[in-house]
């Protein structure tokens, strides 16, 4: 681990911040050319944050990254170590430690990422860039498959998996709204949704409250549109509302 953190300090050195900023423009052009929503998004990363309203672009972002990985990280390009069995791998995707380590450096740590991969360095120096040192965090790694990939958020709700991701019930009640949907979203949800992406564009610092709102529609922009003491979204699938009750049903007993 030492001799890779010093191998990162010193391509750190030699990054290209052009390259940089375009990586950052091709995730901005998923979200339609909003730089102002991937800042967010990016922060909510780098902090376990799970947005209700935006929960398809957070999962694009979290793929364009995960590509990004592959094809500049390719197997054997970067190692981890596993501090409890004191042992280094060189991760291999779909390998345990790759998932140990990816999710949690794509989200917390994708600006140095980015910067590693944009090392320019001497042909004689170039075998470096294939000992790229990745710290390896699982229950982070977990929590953000969990909240930023799609097939592991499906996962999620159905393995019931809830505390060890660190999600609320509204949060796991918006998953499913997205997961299950068969029909448009209530209109209170779609114009709040609105309002959230007008603000967040307009470049505010803050993102809440909203001070031109009622305090209840603050409240869900806050907290979600779903509590456990509602009825499951209308517009989810027959399957989607049964597993919706299984889910009512393990929070309860968590709270009990």
């Amino acid at each position: 681990a030492s001799f890779g953190s010093s191998t990162n300090s010193f391509l750190l050195k030699h990054q290209d911040t052009g390259f940089v900023e375009r990586m950052v423009e091709e995730q901005v052009k998923l979200l339609g050319g909003n730089k102002e929503l991937y800042n967010r998004i990016d922060n909510n990363m780098k902090n376990g944050v799970f947005d209700h309203f935006f929960i398809r672009e957070h999962c694009a972002i979290f793929s364009w990254r995960e590509t990004f990985v592959s094809k500049h990280f390719p197997d054997n390009s970067w190692f981890t170590v596993d501090f409890d069995d004191e042992d280094e791998f060189e991760a291999e995707e779909g390998s345990r430690e790759f998932a140990a380590t990816i999710p949690f450096q794509i989200t917390r740590h994708f600006d140095t990422v980015m910067a590693l991969a944009s090392a320019n360095v001497n042909t004689e120096l170039t075998w470096l860039k294939q000992q790229i040192y990745f710290e390896r965090s699982v229950p982070l790694s977990e929590e953000a498959l969990s909240k930023y990939r799609w097939k592991d958020m499906k996962q999620t709700i159905q393995w019931e998996d809830y505390d060890n991701v660190n999600v609320e019930f509204s949060d796991v009640a918006h998953m499913f709204a997205v997961m299950y949907q068969t029909g448009p979203k209530k209109l209170e949800e779609i114009a709040l949704k609105a309002v959230l992406l007008r603000h967040i564009s307009s470049g505010s610092t803050s993102f809440l409250p909203l001070e031109y709102l009622p305090k209840g529609i603050n409240k869900k922009a806050a907290t979600g549109m779903y509590n456990i003491e509602g009825a499951a979204p209308n517009n989810i699938s027959d399957e989607g509302k049964e597993v919706f009750e299984r889910m009512r049903e393990a929070f309860n007993k968590e709270s009990s």
